[in-house]
């Protein structure tokens, strides 16, 4: 029965010295993906922050409790009922 145990412990030993680095690596793909999404969120944010400031500047103001999103939506919205 000992012999089971450092059998089992051995298979253990090599298998989480193989499977950690291979989870570090994965992790690490995972947090430099996520630092890809992160930035394409704030160009977005920020592209939408422009247009909605244009969107005022031409006369269509902004609700208080509106987000640049639904300001756009609302314009565009807007634009294609009157056509």
């Amino acid at each position: 029965m000992e012999n089971f145990f450092d059998t089992f412990l051995n298979a253990y030993t090599i298998t989480s010295q193989v499977v950690f680095p291979m989870l570090i690596f994965i992790i690490i793909l995972l947090v430099i993906d996520l630092g890809k999404y992160s930035k394409l969120s704030d160009k977005i944010s920020k592209i939408l922050t422009n247009l909605s400031d244009s969107i005022e500047d031409s006369g269509f103001k902004k609700d208080t409790n509106e987000n640049e999103l639904k300001h756009v939506q609302r314009f565009i919205d807007k634009k294609i009922s009157k056509d």
